[in-house]
């Protein structure tokens, strides 16, 4: 099936100044998603949507092609499904069959999150329209309440003494990955409701750089990552060898190599 990543990558963020652009463990924040899009080989298209002549240029040096937007969907009132509708207006979407869009402050989706995620969704695409990755809720509905100004816990009025977080089974959406129809999106301008399946992840994978915080904490995700991801390859190396050393003793016909 035809379909594209839409990656949105505004440059004025205000929470955190030129966040999408930030070096993270070596590469701005928005080339981890455009590498995951191209790792996972499943699109026609990765396109990015900015506002930023900067951006762009980073965006292309990655692999992705950019479209530029408008002014009046380059501010931070800007809804997702503006600056989508305003992107289809610049390109032929006759031939495609949906699209996926990945936010850049999720730098922890990989290609194999993207990959389940679409097998997942086309396997049910007849019967549904729209996929959203989710993640389990830091905490259950029931523990949320609103405060007003007076301070009062009146809305709080139940024993939570025996709360027991695994008796829950809540989800919220973690921001990572979208997928929907052209044609389901115009007429819903969202990707939630019943016409919807959702695709779970880890909540590692699911951090969305929002602010400092967000910045930091996948930082330090991204090193233990890449630590466990050099510890399992010299483990591989060393198991590999020993192999290598056992064919090589068998061939030779016995010898006094130690495995341990």
């Amino acid at each position: 099936m035809n379909k594209i990543a839409v990656i949105p990558a505004r440059s004025g963020s205000k929470g955190l100044p030129d966040k999408n652009i930030l070096n993270l463990c070596g590469k701005p924040l928005m080339v981890w998603t455009i590498e995951a899009a191209l790792k996972s080989e499943v699109f026609t298209e990765v396109i990015v949507s900015t506002d930023s002549k900067q951006y762009g240029e980073i965006a292309k040096e990655a692999g992705a092609k950019v479209i530029y937007r408008g002014e009046e969907v380059s501010n931070d009132s800007a809804t997702t499904y503006e600056v989508i509708k305003d992107l289809f207006s610049k390109i032929e979407i006759s031939e495609i069959d949906y699209f996926v869009l990945l936010q850049p402050t999720s730098p922890l989706r990989n290609e194999i999150h993207i990959k389940e995620a679409v097998e997942l969704y086309e396997k049910n695409i007849d019967q549904y329209d729209t996929l959203v990755s989710v993640c389990k809720a830091h905490k259950p509905s029931n523990l949320i309440r609103p405060i007003d100004d007076t301070l009062s816990l009146k809305y709080f009025d139940t024993d939570f003494s025996n709360y027991c977080r695994q008796q829950y089974r809540e989800y919220e959406p973690n921001g990572a990955i979208f997928i929907s129809k052209i044609h389901s999106y115009y007429e819903k301008k969202h990707f939630f409701g019943k016409q919807g399946i959702a695709y779970k992840m880890d909540r590692d994978s699911s951090i969305d750089i929002d602010c400092r915080n967000d910045f930091e904490l996948a930082i330090n995700l991204m090193i233990r990552k890449c630590k466990e991801s050099q510890i399992e390859k010299q483990i591989k190396n060393e198991i590999e060898k020993k192999d290598t050393f056992k064919t090589l003793e068998q061939k030779m016909g016995g010898g006094n190599f130690n495995w341990s």
